[in-house]
């Protein structure tokens, strides 16, 4: 799988649906905003990183004989009866908990944090019950997310259930986040886990309910001796205070008489500074955290090794490193091959580690910062380095078995990390056609034209035409027409000395528009027949029609400046199409910016694009493979995402089958009788395709059996 090739798949797809919510009238605005989506503002290149190898350290088995560990522990983290080889910062982990220190890890993705603390989590409670200890939870580990909790409730059950321990020896373990029925709390209450895995909200609730059930819950784990924050990093603000105070209150009632043992992992939490005032930052943070004091010196980090010839330095590849550059890659390069190729040490050292005193990682670049920095060092041509850069990262990230060797492993893997946001709003002077100035930046005036106002800018969903929302105030003994936020709803106060509404510069060199304020320019349901039979304004709309301003680019209105109609109060029609959008609508959805999509309909629209795009350019990939994980910051945005996608789903290919249809009908059309019959055909509804109608149609046992 190119994952370049779904990186443009997807910003395409993305500013398509994007764009499709705005149309702009004005030619000088529209080339303007053209241009800065041209500039790709809004989508940059994605950044690139390589995953780095972590420094290896002792080996399970290593530990049990030298007594660290308890040989039971060794069974349990094993794969296929092969004990599993430490990194180094899980080694060190596991000596600071067998000597009852405190302390936190701070390594990257991937490498193994949560054996940080489930091993030696696992050798206390294997330790206890060799000694015939009563049962209780004995470690509570709070993770931010219950996708979490699942996650590493599957991973400790597939450790343990290899390790062939008899029942006296085999550790418990049980989730109790909220998702569990009430057979299960329970079962948890009776079986007294040694290791609970929760949230921090449940485990709140553990500590406040009166219910008999809870209670009893909590009060299994009095003695606590691990107490583990996962995600450390995502305890900031408001939310951190809160558990920070939760993690006074368990350790006093749980732990009255002993210190529990504090465990933080967290992948990123200062990035300032040398190695050692990081470690003083997040050894604070920790401290205040948990409660408890936490050095410097127990701030664990990644320790790193070059997976290329340490004695290669990729300033002195010299010709061999043109050469790399300017042939064809070869189709096949096993991990021997990598480990002295010009282009592994070159990627490695130059997008992937700083080697200094001792090995770190770089900050993620460009691949086209990588590709210049190729072609300075070769002389080679920036296009060439780029081509040739790109081809090998995904050579090189692929599994050894397609390139020639034997196993799963990647040589150098990399991430792409691609960043989208919404485009913004727009801001406009109110200079004439051709002489205004579009900008993305909020700000009082036109850096470019100071005595020119910035006002923010919409525009009408029919047609096109811009308009400002403002307020007519006096400012310094003159009246201006000064820009305010769309979001403060315009008050129909006739004792208020500001008006509030919205302004529309008349287009310039514009045949279609023809508003001139006669009553044949309003939309009819705001005229009605008067008493002489002649037409006139509603009563109720007067207030709300058109008033014909000049205006200047400082916002002063007077008699020079540009022709422009101020329409009080809400925003209620279009003057250049007669437009009316519903009169219940927000007043930022009445009108579009260049950002109108949600961020639920931004999701939505970014998962099925990539879907698409692996079950239609992704062969490599196995069917059950072409699968994409999601993360939100909560519950409810989660089941928002889920209910959305679907509806999502539901919409666009109901709409897609009925242009299917349409379109298959070609002249001839479709009859009302037709019409569903022809869509549920097109959808594959059909009495011959009894697999497609089960897996749209059933939501349960009972509908399978109607299917």
């Amino acid at each position: 799988m190119n994952v370049f090739d779904l990186d443009r798949a997807l910003i395409q797809d993305y500013e398509h649906f994007a764009r499709s919510f705005t149309q702009i009238r004005a030619p000088d605005i529209r080339s303007q905003v053209e241009s800065i989506y041209a500039s790709d503002r809004f989508w940059p290149e994605p950044l690139i990183s390589i995953n780095p190898r972590f420094e290896r350290g002792a080996s399970i088995d290593k530990l049990a004989d030298a007594g660290t560990l308890h040989e039971a522990t060794a069974r349990v983290f094993s794969d296929d009866a092969k004990p599993l080889s430490l990194y180094r910062h899980q080694a060190q982990a596991v000596a600071k908990a067998t000597t009852g220190q405190s302390f936190v890890v701070t390594t990257g993705t991937g490498s193994g944090k949560s054996l940080c603390f489930f091993i030696p989590i696992i050798d206390a409670a294997i330790r206890a019950r060799a000694q015939g200890k009563p049962a209780r939870t004995r470690a509570i580990v709070i993770y931010p997310m219950n996708a979490l909790a699942n996650s590493q409730r599957e991973e400790i059950d597939k450790f343990i259930k290899q390790s062939g321990l008899p029942d006296q020896l085999r550790p418990t373990f049980a989730r109790y986040t909220g998702q569990e029925s009430t057979e299960e709390r329970e079962r948890i209450r009776e079986a007294k886990p040694d290791i609970l895995l929760t949230n921090f909200m449940m485990l709140e609730l553990l500590m406040t309910r009166q219910n008999p059930l809870d209670r009893a819950v909590i009060a299994n784990a009095h003695g606590l001796d691990f107490l583990v924050l996962d995600e450390l990093h995502t305890y900031r603000g408001r939310q951190g205070a809160d558990v920070a105070m939760l993690m006074r209150r368990v350790r006093d009632r749980l732990c009255p008489d002993h210190q529990p043992i504090c465990i933080g992992t967290s992948a990123t939490m200062a990035t300032e500074g040398d190695d050692a005032q990081r470690a003083v930052a997040i050894a604070s943070v920790a401290s205040r955290l948990f409660g408890t004091s936490i050095s410097s010196d127990a701030v664990i980090g990644e320790s790193l090794e070059r997976a290329t010839d340490s004695a290669l330095k990729s300033i002195a590849l010299g010709l061999a490193l043109v050469s790399a550059v300017k042939d064809a890659l070869p189709a096949q390069l096993d991990d021997e091959a990598l480990y002295r190729h010009p282009l592994a040490v070159w990627s490695e050292l130059e997008i992937g580690l700083l080697d200094g005193q001792r090995l770190s990682r770089r900050r993620p670049v460009t691949l086209a910062d990588a590709a210049k920095r190729l072609a300075d060092q070769t002389e080679c041509d920036e296009a060439r380095c780029r081509s040739q850069l790109q081809a090998f990262l995904m050579l090189a990230s692929r599994p050894a078995h397609e390139r020639g060797g034997d196993g799963d492993r990647a040589f150098l893997a990399f991430k792409l990390h691609r960043f989208i946001s919404g485009a913004g709003h727009v801001y406009a002077t109110l200079r004439g056609s051709g002489q205004r100035r579009v900008t993305l930046d909020g700000q009082r005036f036109d850096p470019e034209d100071r005595e020119a106002r910035l006002y923010a800018t919409y525009f009408c969903r029919n047609c096109g035409q811009e308009h400002h929302p403002v307020v007519l105030a006096v400012e310094d003994g003159v009246h201006r027409v000064l820009p305010r936020d769309i979001d403060e709803i315009p008050l129909d106060d006739p004792d208020s000395a500001e008006r509030p509404g919205y302004l529309m510069s008349e287009p310039d060199n514009d045949a279609d528009f023809t508003f001139k304020g006669d009553l044949e320019d309003f939309p009819d349901d705001w005229l009605e027949v008067g008493r002489g039979g002649s037409l006139r304004l509603r009563r109720e709309r007067k207030a709300s029609a058109p008033e014909l301003l000049m205006v200047d680019a400082t916002g002063a209105i007077g008699s020079s400046g540009r022709r422009a109609w101020f329409l009080p109060g809400k925003f209620r029609f279009c003057p250049a199409c007669k437009h009316q959008p519903a009169g219940q609508a927000r007043e930022i959805n009445k009108l579009a910016g260049l950002s109108a999509e949600g961020r639920a309909s931004a999701t939505t629209l970014l998962v099925s694009s990539a879907v698409r795009w692996m079950n239609t350019n992704a062969e490599s990939l196995a069917p059950h493979s072409r699968k994409l994980l999601g993360f939100t910051d909560n519950r409810q945005d989660a089941a928002l995402q889920a209910g959305h996608f679907n509806d999502f789903l539901f919409v666009v290919l109901l709409r897609a089958a009925i242009l299917a249809a349409v379109r298959k009908a070609d002249k001839a059309g479709l009859t009302d009788d037709e019409f569903g019959r022809r869509v549920q055909a097109t959808l594959g509804f059909t009495a011959a395709n009894r697999a497609r109608r089960q897996e749209w149609m059933r939501t349960s046992s009972r509908s399978r059996r109607w299917a």
